[in-house]
C-alpha cells in the first residue's frame, strides 16, 4: 500500500476528525456530514497513517481523541473556519448583485458600437448596474484619466500594464459620401490617396486613429475635425461632404441619411479592445464576454465577410505562392514539402474547384518552396516582396513582427503554426567528447555556435539568463548553420554547438561528441514553435491562394500522422528528407507536434519573449495579439467541418476522428 503524503491530506480530513470528536461517534459524524461511516473511518485512518500516531481512542460505545488528536484539532481547526468564512465572503463578492459596474469607452464606441452589443454586455454582467462614462482617446493615457473604471473599451491595446487586454472585434474603415453617389462609380475598393482631403470631414476620434500612420497624418493634415458624432453626420449631410468611419457605423449612417459607402483598403483596421484589471473578479465574467465574440468569429457560415473578401472581381490574383523555409529544418518540413506534395497530387487529379459557403478552393496556381540558410534571409526577402509566406522559428518570428510593425499597422500576419514542442525539450548543447565542460556556467568565455534566429538561439539565451549569465558578455556566440557548424566542430574551432536533439544524435554518429547534461532543477520548460507568417498585402490580394495553402496544411498534417511511415517514404522520393531524422524528430518521446491552430499559449510565449528580448537581436515591442490572425485558418476548419476551438485548446498531433470523420477524409485519402 502506498504511503499517505501531504498531497493526500485535505482540509476535509481535519473537518471530519473535529466532527468525530464533537459527536463522539463515527456513525453520528457520518450522519451530520452526509457521508458513509466507512468513509469517515477511512479518512481518520489516513490522518493517522500520515502523522504516524493514533489520533482516536476506539472503545465500545466511546470514541475520544488522543492528546495528539486534540493538539492537531486545536492547531488547525481555526484555519478551516477561516477558509470557509473567506469562501462565503468571496462568493458574495463575485455575485455583486446590484453593484455598479463602471464602463468607460471612447465616444464613438459608446454611442454606436456598444448599442449593437448592449444586450450581450447585460447578459455577461448580470445583476450589475452598468454605468457608462465617455472618455476622450487622448485622455485615456493621461495621468488624470479615471482611476475607478471597472472595464474599458477603446480602439488601442496600450492602456495600462496591469490591465488584461483582448481585442473583441475588428472593423474596416469605409468612406461614406453624402449626396455623391457617383464619386467612385467603377471601384469597389479605394485607397486613402484616392480621396480629396478638401471633401473630408472627420470625427476627432477617427482622425487620431488614422493618424497613427505617419503617411496618413501628412495626407490628412488640413481636414476639418468635429468632436461629436451626431454633429459630424449632420454637417457632412448638409454640406454633401464625405467622412471616414468604421463599418459598424454603416447601418447607423444609412438609416437616416442617403449615402454611398466604399471600403478603404490601405489604412489600419479599427479594433475594439476590452481592458479589465488583472486579479479582478471581473476577469471571470469578462472571459464569457470574450468567448461570445470568439463564437461569432467561429460561426463563419453566417459571416458576411467571405463574400466581400473573396469576390473574384475585386483584386488581382497572382498565379504563384512562394513559401520560404529554413534549410534542414525538420519542424518546417510538413508545412512546406508535405503541403506541396498534397497540393500537387490534388491538382494533378483534375479535381474540380470546391465551392462551400461562398468560398472557392481552387489550385490554379503554382506552390513554390524556397530554401534559405536562416530566418533573417527570409525576412529580408519578404520585406522586398519576393516571398509570400515564411515559416520561422520563434526569434525569427519576433524579428518579422518587429520588421513589419509600423505605427500600429502590420505588413505581415502570423496565420498558423507549422510545429511546436510544448516543453522545449527538443534542444541540446553538444560538446567534444574530451571536453572538460560539465555544467552550463563552465561555458563562460567559450565559443558557442548556433543558427541565429532559430529556437536553439533563443534556448541558449534563456538558459544563460537562468544561470545569471549574459550571452553578449559571457561567451562568444557564433552564427552557423548545421553544415558549417559540423565542420567547425570537427576542426575544434568551437567549444559547443546548440541545436535540436535530432541533429545532436546525428552528430554523435559521425563526430566524437557528447551532450551537456542540464540541471533539471531549473525546469527549462519553455515551448518552442515554428510559425507561419504571410505578407498582409498578399493576404488581402490573394486570399484564395492562402486558403488553399492552409486547407492543404490541415490535410497534410492528418495524412502524415495517419500513416507516418508511408508518408515519409513517399516524400523521400521527391525531397531531400532523411526518413530516420523525421521519425526521430516526430517520435512521441521528442515532444514535437504539428497543429496549425494559434493557441493562447503561443500568444503568451511570444509576448513574454518580446518583452524579454526587447532591444536585442533586432527585436522591439509590438502588439503580438494584433499580429496573430487566425481568421483564414478558422475559415478552413469551418469548411472541413472541424471544431477549431476544440483543437485550439488541446495539445495533440492528430485530429480527433470525432471532429474529422473518416468519410470526409476519404476524398483526400484516395488522391494521396
Amino acid at each position: 500500500m502506498s504511503r499517505i503524503t501531504s498531497e493526500d491530506i485535505t482540509l476535509n480530513h481535519l473537518k471530519i476528525l473535529k466532527t468525530v470528536d464533537d459527536s463522539g461517534s463515527f456513525s453520528k459524524a457520518a450522519y451530520q456530514l452526509g457521508y458513509s461511516q466507512s468513509l469517515i473511518s477511512k479518512k481518520v485512518k489516513q490522518l493517522e497513517d500520515y502523522f504516524g500516531v493514533l489520533l482516536v481512542n476506539r472503545s465500545p460505545g466511546s470514541i475520544k481523541l488522543t492528546n495528539q488528536g486534540r493538539k492537531l484539532i486545536s492547531e488547525t481547526f481555526q484555519v478551516i473556519e477561516t477558509v470557509e468564512t473567506l469562501q462565503r465572503e468571496f462568493q458574495l463578492t463575485l455575485s455583486a448583485d446590484g453593484e455598479d459596474l463602471i464602463l468607460g469607452a471612447t465616444p464613438l464606441i459608446l454611442e454606436v458600437w456598444l448599442k449593437h452589443y448592449w444586450r450581450r454586455f447585460r447578459l455577461c454582467f448580470p445583476s450589475r448596474n452598468i454605468q457608462e462614462i465617455s472618455l476622450s482617446a487622448q485622455g485615456l493615457l493621461a495621468e488624470s484619466s479615471p482611476k475607478n473604471l471597472d472595464i474599458l473599451l477603446n480602439s488601442f491595446s496600450a492602456y495600462k500594464d496591469k490591465h488584461h487586454c483582448t481585442r473583441l472585434t475588428t472593423h474596416r474603415f469605409q468612406l461614406i459620401s453624402f449626396g455623391k453617389n457617383d464619386l467612385f462609380p467603377s471601384k469597389k475598393l479605394i485607397k486613402i490617396s484616392d480621396i480629396n482631403p478638401t471633401d473630408l470631414v472627420l470625427l476627432d476620434e477617427i482622425y487620431q486613429e488614422l493618424c497613427k500612420n505617419q503617411v496618413v497624418l501628412n495626407y490628412l493634415r488640413d481636414v476639418r475635425i468635429i468632436e461629436s458624432y451626431q454633429e459630424l453626420l449632420d454637417s457632412v449631410q448638409k454640406s454633401h461632404k464625405s467622412t471616414i468611419l468604421p463599418d459598424f457605423c454603416q447601418f447607423n449612417s444609412l438609416l437616416n441619411y442617403p449615402a454611398s459607402i466604399i471600403p478603404i483598403q490601405d489604412v489600419n483596421e479599427y479594433g475594439v479592445y476590452l481592458h479589465v484589471p488583472h486579479f479582478s473578479e471581473l476577469l471571470i465574467l469578462g472571459e464569457s464576454l470574450v468567448r461570445s465574440f470568439r463564437l461569432d468569429q467561429d460561426d463563419l457560415a453566417i459571416s458576411p465577410q467571405p463574400n466581400l473578401i473573396f469576390a473574384s472581381d475585386t483584386l488581382p490574383t497572382e498565379n504563384i505562392l512562394r513559401v520560404g523555409i529554413q534549410r534542414d529544418s525538420i519542424g518546417q518540413f510538413i508545412a512546406s514539402y508535405g503541403v506541396k506534395y498534397v497540393f500537387d497530387l490534388q491538382r494533378e487529379s483534375n479535381e474540380q474547384p470546391i465551392f462551400q459557403k461562398n468560398i472557392e478552393i481552387d489550385r490554379n496556381f503554382t506552390l513554390q518552396i524556397v530554401e534559405f540558410a536562416c530566418g533573417e534571409q527570409m525576412n529580408q526577402q519578404m520585406k522586398r516582396g519576393d516571398l509570400d509566406i515564411c515559416i520561422l522559428d520563434d526569434i525569427s518570428l519576433l524579428n518579422n513582427g518587429t520588421m513589419f510593425f509600423n505605427n500600429l499597422s502590420f505588413g505581415s500576419k502570423l496565420i498558423g503554426i507549422a510545429s511546436y514542442n510544448i516543453f522545449g525539450e527538443d534542444l541540446r548543447i553538444l560538446l567534444p567528447k574530451d571536453s572538460p565542460i560539465a555544467t552550463v556556467p563552465e561555458l563562460r568565455g567559450k565559443r558557442i555556435s548556433t543558427l541565429f534566429g532559430s529556437n536553439a538561439h533563443r534556448f541558449i539565451i534563456t538558459l544563460f539568463n537562468l544561470y545569471g549569465l549574459e550571452i553578449s558578455r559571457d561567451c562568444h556566440l557564433v552564427n552557423e548553420d548545421p553544415h558549417t557548424a559540423s565542420m567547425s566542430f570537427r576542426k575544434k574551432q568551437i567549444d559547443a554547438y546548440v541545436c535540436c536533439d535530432t541533429f545532436t544524435s546525428i552528430f554523435q554518429e559521425y563526430v566524437s561528441a557528447k551532450k551537456l547534461p542540464l540541471d533539471q532543477n531549473f525546469g527549462l520548460r519553455i515551448p518552442s514553435l515554428r510559425g507561419i507568417v504571410c505578407r498582409s498585402r498578399f493576404l488581402k490580394e490573394n486570399p484564395k491562394l492562402v486558403i488553399a495553402y492552409l486547407h492543404d496544411l490541415v490535410i497534410a498534417n492528418h495524412w502524415f500522422h495517419s500513416d507516418s511511415a508511408r508518408a515519409i517514404k513517399l516524400l523521400n522520393d521527391v525531397t531531400w528528407v532523411c526518413p530516420d531524422r523525421v521519425f526521430q524528430f516526430f517520435a512521441p518521446a521528442s515532444g514535437n507536434h504539428t497543429d496549425p491552430t494559434l493557441k493562447p499559449q503561443w500568444s503568451w510565449l511570444l509576448k513574454t519573449l518580446n518583452r524579454r528580448l526587447d532591444g536585442q537581436y533586432g527585436i522591439s515591442l509590438f502588439d503580438v495579439d494584433f499580429w496573430m490572425d487566425d481568421y483564414f485558418l478558422r475559415l478552413v476548419y469551418n469548411l472541413l467541418e472541424l471544431d477549431y476551438h476544440f483543437h485550439q485548446v488541446s495539445f495533440s498531433s492528430q485530429l480527433s476522428n470525432g471532429y474529422f470523420p473518416e468519410e470526409k477524409f476519404n476524398r483526400y485519402a484516395q488522391v494521396l
